[in-house]
């Protein structure tokens, strides 16, 4: 056996020839022909031909390495990183079998160390592979953040995820690793029934027969809350501390920890902390010091609804301990203690998760479809439902009809918008046309391989609103081609929960549809396009511009130019000052939008997406932002574009008193792409929104545009300053919201927003009520900022006479910045 053999087996990606050549040569052989395999690795090949290698490369190195470091060390060089995620597990096991390596345990826990956190390519065969080598070698469970991330993937895939945990060989060690790492928190973040399918439901139901797992899971949120951080990343938590149900013992014996979270968390926390040990001494397990000492420091707290809601407990408590009426009577009285002030943080920068892996049989097809129905529309599973439905199509179209027609009933209680487009697919797959004859006309203009008329698409709006357009068209396609023209697999599935495509994943499946002989679909193609990041891999490029089929070309000069952007177009809308039957309604004197002129040239989906028309008068009733993470998904590098979209609605719900829409801004923050007027005045109006779960997800939005430098807050300050000093936005409202964002951190970026906001609002004859809270937030975040620079505006706010909170609270501004 020489060493030519191994190299032209690697170059003709032969696995079951590297595998026989490592069975046969001596060990010596082997050790000689790691120097020239791993200098093979270093070389450049072009992308489709270094992926076809992987497989075969990966074992050959695993079969000749001397040490773990040393493979490791390869393997994770260059473009066979990625080649990991189509390592074949088995082959990989009978080399490292055969030659019985010492350093099994070692490797598996390298390449467990080595996992990444966030990728597509790390959710997939990478994680495959670690968790066979663990397994394999019987090493220690690797605990560390990005194992336990993909376990988490690996258990929330799972068809059944009881089952899946319960018998897990990592259970034991990775849960407490769940409330130990700081960045798994938008893993676990969802809504979900104590009866829900997936994994954190799971969680809690093994919880609730193991008194051991409950009571980890307990103090576990307790200790991850208190440790902190952006209140979207602690979320999880305390939904899972709600689901949790603690009991008044469990509240009374971690009373020290919940002391602590009412002092220092976040409002929503806080509150959850304070509802703990009220249940706790309604139930009378809670000592008298404990009442007194969480009193003190929920009526020390800035938020109105803390205090009112303490105030209230305490009154309740003088009824029934009558003996410490007095005491109550004096913390009630008694001067508060000064808020804490805010410290400045380093901000998680947000990273999107990957997508997860495609559903690999049938089976898994009509669980997700279940779920489907049952109403998740959660990116990963709309979009491994869609990827699967065109595989099996071609595959095996008869068990796929099999397997879908008996979903879809006769039931349509759940029919309208993103909901009727789902069921025309999976009509058309399980051979059953019940579509209505609107959508049925309409889908019958797909036909073809041109391009999608313009006037198609705007007919469209009329099944969903905003930039559900994309998807609705994109499912009117898919349900008419996958009868008359179906391919094999769908260019637009992303490869991140936030609706990212990863170029190289795109390169890959164009090459594979050259290779094959087809054509993506039209509107699928255009899709895969918008989620492309805003910058490529020079090698990808290179790569693209050497395909030939009409996609391919377009690939290539998508990622080869700049990206095309729109113009934004800040727009006033004024009030009508006539009434009519047709505007009766209530409207706010002014609101802001932006239109969107869109770039030129562009195809039809793009065009129609971009182009977003400002009306002269605003709306007069609010909407609703239909699954904003689809919304997101769909334009994933361009925030600016999402956020003029949704402007009407979110305006709408600030100024017109109503809840809905707001999580929209927190999933802005997880997208790329310009940052302009659109996205300044959906914070500015998510901030000051009616609902404070609204408001948390706009301050989990500015938190994550402040990490990534994005957020011109000064802008977002001038927004909110001229809106409330016209009378249409609260100020208490983003005062409240904004001191989220400051105890959060962001404090710099908040004594911005606080002090632009203050120019308009301290020029008013009569001062809008809450402008001294939004003053005295000023004065804590530029004393823990150290602020050097103060607007005249409110330096001469300063110098007016009178003893006011607002002029007090200006004067300490000045002071301040002075000193």
């Amino acid at each position: 056996m020489s060493a030519e053999e191994l190299h032209r087996a690697v170059d003709a990606a032969d696995v079951a020839a590297v595998v026989a050549w490592v069975r046969q040569a001596g060990e010596k052989q082997r050790l000689a022909a790691f120097a020239g395999l791993a200098a093979a690795a270093r070389q450049d090949e072009d992308w489709q031909t270094s992926q076809r290698r992987a497989p075969a490369r990966i074992v050959a190195l695993l079969g000749c390495a001397s040490t773990a470091k040393k493979v490791v060390t390869v393997l994770h060089r260059g473009q066979l990183r990625w080649g990991l995620r189509a390592a074949q597990p088995g082959p990989v096991l009978e080399v490292l079998r055969l030659r019985q390596v010492p350093w099994l345990g070692e490797f598996a826990q390298l390449m467990a160390d080595r996992l990444p956190l966030e990728g597509s390519w790390g959710a997939f065969g990478h994680w495959r592979l670690v968790d066979v080598l663990v397994r394999e070698s019987g090493c220690a469970v690797p605990t560390g953040e990005a194992f336990t991330a993909c376990w988490i993937d690996a258990m929330r895939d799972a068809s059944d995820a009881d089952a899946a945990l319960r018998d897990s060989p990592y259970t034991a060690a990775l849960v407490p690793m769940l409330f130990t790492h700081d960045r798994l928190g938008s893993r676990l973040d969802y809504e979900y029934a104590p009866d829900a399918r997936g994994f954190v439901p799971a969680l809690i139901r093994l919880g609730a027969g193991d008194a051991a797992v409950r009571r980890l899971l307990v103090e576990g949120c307790r200790a991850r809350l208190l440790r902190g951080g952006k209140p979207g990343e602690l979320r999880a938590y305390t939904r899972l501390h709600e689901a949790l149900a603690v009991t008044a013992p469990e509240a009374a014996a971690g009373a020290g920890d919940y002391l602590r979270l009412v002092e220092a968390g976040n409002s929503t926390v806080a509150g959850m902390a304070v509802k703990a040990l009220r249940g706790a001494d309604e139930a009378g397990v809670l000592a008298w010091d404990t009442l007194r000492e969480v009193a003190e420091l929920a009526l020390a707290r800035p938020e109105k609804t803390l205090v009112k809601a303490q105030t209230t407990w305490l009154r309740q408590v003088a009824r029934r301990r009558p003996e410490h009426a007095a005491e109550i009577a004096a913390l009630l009285s008694g001067p508060a203690s000064p808020a804490a002030g805010p410290v400045p943080a380093a901000l998680p920068v947000p990273v999107a998760a990957p997508l997860g892996s495609p559903l690999g049989s049938l089976a898994e097809l009509a669980e997700e479809v279940s779920a489907l129905l049952a109403g998740d529309r959660s990116v990963p599973t709309v979009e491994r439902v869609l990827a699967a439905i065109a595989y099996w199509r071609v595959n095996d179209q008869e068990a796929l009809a099999r397997t879908v027609r008996p979903l879809v009933g006769a039931d349509r209680a759940w029919w309208g918008r993103l909901a009727e487009q789902l069921r025309a697919v999976l009509n058309a797959v399980a051979v059953v046309d019940t579509r209505p004859d609107r959508l049925r006309q309409l889908a019958a203009r797909f036909r073809g391989d041109g391009a999608t008329p313009a006037q198609l698409l705007r007919k469209m709006r009329g099944n969903g609103n905003g930039l559900h357009l994309v998807l609705a068209a994109r499912l009117a396609e898919m349900a008419t081609q996958l009868v008359g023209r179906p391919v094999p697999l769908l260019m637009a599935t992303p490869t991140h929960a936030n609706g990212l495509l990863e170029p190289a994943e795109l390169l890959r499946r164009l090459e594979q549809a050259e290779r094959d002989g087809w054509q993506p679909w039209p509107l699928d193609f255009e899709q895969a396009l918008l989620r492309l990041p805003r910058e490529t891999d020079p090698q990808v490029v290179t790569a693209a511009l050497r395909l030939r089929s009409p996609a391919g070309a377009a690939f290539a000069r998508w990622i080869s130019g700049p990206v095309p952007d729109p113009v934004s177009l800040r727009r006033e809308q004024l009030a009508d000052p006539r009434r009519t039957i047709w505007n009766w309604q209530d409207q706010p004197s002014v609101r802001r939008v932006v239109a969107l002129d869109p770039p030129d040239p562009a195809g039809p989906l793009v065009r129609e997406v971009m182009t977003v028309v400002g009306d002269d008068r605003p709306t007069s009733s609010p909407g609703d932002i239909e699954e904003p993470q689809l919304w997101t998904a769909a334009l994933p590098s361009h925030r600016e574009v999402v956020a003029a979209s949704a402007l009407p609605i979110l305006a709408a719900n600030a100024d017109l008193d109503f809840d809905g829409g707001g999580l929209l801004p927190a999933h802005l923050a997880e997208c790329g792409g310009p940052v302009g007027p659109a996205v300044h005045l959906a914070l500015a109006y998510g901030l000051a929104a009616r609902s404070a779960a609204d408001r948390i997800a706009a301050v989990d939005g500015l938190l994550g545009l402040a990490a990534t430098g994005d957020l011109d807050a000064a802008a977002v300050g001038r927004e909110l300053g001229e809106l409330a000093a016209a009378g249409v936005l609260k100020v208490n409202r983003f005062a409240s919201a904004l001191d989220e964002a400051a105890q959060a951190g962001a404090v710099a970026g908040v004594w911005a927003i606080a002090v632009a906001a203050l120019v308009p609002l301290v020029e008013l004859d009569k001062a809008r009520p809450a402008t001294a809270d939004l003053m005295a937030l000023a004065v804590r975040c530029g004393r823990a900022c150290g602020a050097a620079h103060l607007p005249p505006e409110v330096s001469a706010l300063a110098e007016r006479g009178g003893s006011s909170r607002l002029v007090a609270q200006a004067r300490e501004l000045r002071a301040l910045v002075a000193a």
